[in-house]
């Protein structure tokens, strides 16, 4: 319960908020937000869950409203506050500026960490193992199993500065602090691995980045993350964050959070890298008994390798669109199933003998003095294996499971490449398609506390979608629409006349694009906002020539670059027009005369083309259930707003937001979509 102590601190920090923040202006909404998230949290809802959802449109100053409440309840609590954003940005305007800010107003002294996930520092040892003046020799590499080919000397001179720059502390081990950072298959051979970290038995432990930053964010009130290191971190067994019993967590963007969580839910492995791995595997197994001198094992080479051959046979023989291949929800076919589960077992009994092989080395090296250089080398070589092998067997285990009549079916797909000997390369996956259970499990169950929060979560006025992509109970949790503090009345939202229907792409296009001729005023700024890339580079084509100021088109700079281009035409009292597509549609923060006006091309509405959607829609068909009402028509109404949110940023924005999409006023859901809009003046032309 709200203590008065409590109650205090949380009013101490507002009002320092309110003399601190040189931008603060009294909003009612953030006052209705910071109570309702402190009662929610300290349990004055009986019987409920300390979970809420707060749709908090731009304006309201949602950051500040969740520090305000969640920093003193964290402490009251003695619980980890995580603060989890969906994209980069985010996370470093609040790891570099609110929670600066709230170290100066808070009632609460707190500290604060950011986190990354393991594989964003650098290894030491294999860094420094790679760079010794041995390693500049051309046989060094010889025995170096894990590349796919020898290093070059540039790849070389590039490790060494990179050693250099790290003993002399110029550089802090993260690969995001290098100005030019190496190629990903270059630094994966000296990042940071679970799997082959040998942790407090490294010597060099006590110098390692990655444990230092672990040291100092468990030393930390306050963990500023992102979306996926918080997946990864739970699913993975808390290797960076505390146990989830132990947090606090507010997921900023939200709406985000059920997308990402579906691809930490995924599995991938090819037939080409079955092979590598059971060669790699053997080469292990091979140098251990080279070493130890133990005894000779079973050889699966071979018979794998026939395995693999078998079961590309069969693969190429099933109908591909684009290279893929989806199963239907009702499984894999009988002959593909048996074959891979021969496979399973194959790599299952090189597991055991792998893994009884490692069991030797360990003891072995316990017993017997070896060379540090060797001894690492192969810890290496070992660790990589261990985590290959496991995810094969993982990949083979999940996609021959019998789907659960009583749960959603897993996707399962075959995707096809052609390799530079133009063999063809044959990559299983599978992946959940409803990942609310799990989500529920690990974190909604457990968690101390939860926020989820952003400007847009509901979908069609309800929080009906969000409840079901992330498996939240509606009679448990609380939830939160506050009103924006602008006024959306001086906007006029314009449905354009035009004939032509968006299903009709050619004609469409055609008619945006003499509509954009004419209605776009070259002495402001405009951002024009398609849902296809093939629609968006016809109209510029089309128009580009006859219109008389900057056109900014996405692809041919990059959305930061075209930002400051934007601005600075601006600056300087010109015109500039954007054209953009979903990546301008959200995160784009154009106030005042920066933007006038807001086009858009059509409604998006998402149309299944990736496996995962296409499963859904089947299950949900052979539901009897209607995936457009439950899927596409909210999503498209989310993705409107967010779209017409870009224009009005502050109290004092206006200009016009015009559609060129007839369906708002020819269809049965055109109403749904307009009502769910904020108070704009609606005209249809």
């Amino acid at each position: 319960m709200l203590t008065p102590k409590l109650k205090q601190q949380i009013r101490t920090s507002f009002d320092g908020a309110k003399t601190q923040l040189s931008n603060y202006s009294n909003r009612s909404s953030q006052n209705k937000m910071i109570a309702e998230i402190s009662k929610t949290l300290m349990g004055e809802y009986p019987n409920m869950n300390p979970i809420i959802c707060v749709e908090a449109p731009t304006g309201t100053g949602k950051t500040m409203a969740y520090l305000v409440s969640c920093l003193p309840i964290a402490k009251t609590l003695k619980k980890t506050l995580i603060i989890a954003s969906a994209n980069v940005a985010l996370q470093e305007q609040i790891l570099n500026k609110d929670i600066v800010e709230a170290k100066k107003y808070s009632s609460v002294d707190f500290e604060y960490a950011l986190a990354k996930g393991r594989s964003r520092y650098v290894c030491i040892r294999n860094l420094i193992n790679l760079t010794e003046e041995n390693s500049n020799s051309p046989d060094a590499f010889e025995d170096a199993l894990l590349w796919d080919e020898k290093p070059t000397k540039s790849d070389l001179d590039e490790l060494s500065e990179m050693a250099d720059s790290y003993s002399s502390t110029r550089w802090s081990g993260e690969i995001d602090d290098l100005e030019s950072p190496p190629d990903n298959s270059l630094w994966q051979k000296i990042a940071c691995n679970r799997f082959t970290c040998n942790s407090k038995n490294c010597e060099f432990y006590n110098d390692c980045s990655f444990f230092k930053a672990r040291k100092k964010a468990s030393q930390s009130d306050v963990i500023i993350a992102n979306h996926d290191l918080v997946l990864a971190d739970i699913i993975n067994g808390n290797n960076v964050l505390p146990d989830v019993e132990d947090c606090l967590f507010v997921f900023d963007e939200a709406h985000h959070l059920s997308q990402k969580a579906l691809s930490h839910f995924s599995e991938g492995g090819s037939t080409e890298f079955m092979k590598t791995s059971i060669r790699q595997c053997h080469s292990a197994i091979d140098q251990i008994i080279k070493i130890s001198k133990s005894k000779s094992s079973n050889n699966y080479i071979e018979k794998v390798d026939t395995a693999l051959n078998e079961l590309s046979d069969l693969l190429s023989d099933l109908d591909y669109s684009d290279d893929v291949s989806l199963f239907p929800i009702t499984g894999i076919p009988n002959e593909i199933v048996n074959q891979t589960k021969q496979i399973f077992i194959l790599f299952n009994s090189a597991y055991n003998d792998f893994y009884e092989h490692k069991e030797q080395w360990e003891e072995y090296t316990k017993a017997n003095k070896i060379e540090q250089a060797t001894t690492d080398n192969l810890n290496n070589i070992i660790g990589q294996n261990n985590q290959n092998l496991s995810s094969i067997l993982s990949l083979l285990s999940t996609f021959n499971r019998m789907p659960d009549q009583d749960k959603p079916p897993s996707s399962n797909w075959i995707s096809r490449s052609r390799l530079a000997n133009r063999k063809n390369n044959y990559q299983l996956n599978s992946a959940k398609i409803d990942v609310s259970s799990s989500l529920d499990q690990m974190i909604w169950s457990k968690a101390a506390g939860v926020v989820l929060t952003s400007a847009t979560l509901t979908a069609l006025g309800s929080f009906n979608r969000l409840n079901q992509q992330l498996g939240l109970d509606a009679s448990k949790n609380q939830y939160l629409r506050l009103a924006s503090p602008f006024n959306h009345n001086s906007v006029e939202f314009k449905i354009a006349k035009i004939k032509a229907s968006p299903t009709n792409s050619f004609d469409h296009t055609e008619e945006v694009a003499l509509a954009l001729k004419n209605r776009i005023d070259t002495e402001s700024a405009t951002l024009v906002l398609f849902a296809s890339n093939s629609q968006m580079q016809s109209v510029a084509d089309i128009i580009e020539k006859s219109i008389d100021c900057e056109l900014l088109i996405q692809g041919e700079y990059s959305k930061k670059n075209i930002l400051e281009r934007h601005i600075e035409n601006r600056k300087k009292g010109k015109g500039s027009i954007i054209f953009g597509l979903d990546s301008f549609a959200e995160g784009v923060d154009l106030k005042g005369d920066y933007l006038n006006h807001v086009f858009i091309a059509k409604l998006r509405f998402s149309v299944p083309t990736s496996p995962i959607e296409m499963t859904t829609q089947s299950y949900l068909e052979s539901l009897n259930r209607n995936s457009f009402m439950e899927i596409s028509l909210p999503d498209a109404s989310l993705r409107l707003i967010q779209a017409c949110g870009r224009l009005i940023r502050t109290e004092t924005d206006t200009g016009t937001i015009t559609i060129f999409d007839n369906r708002l006023i020819q269809k049965f859901y055109g109403k749904l979509l307009l009502k769910a809009l904020p108070d704009f003046k609606i005209i249809v032309e």
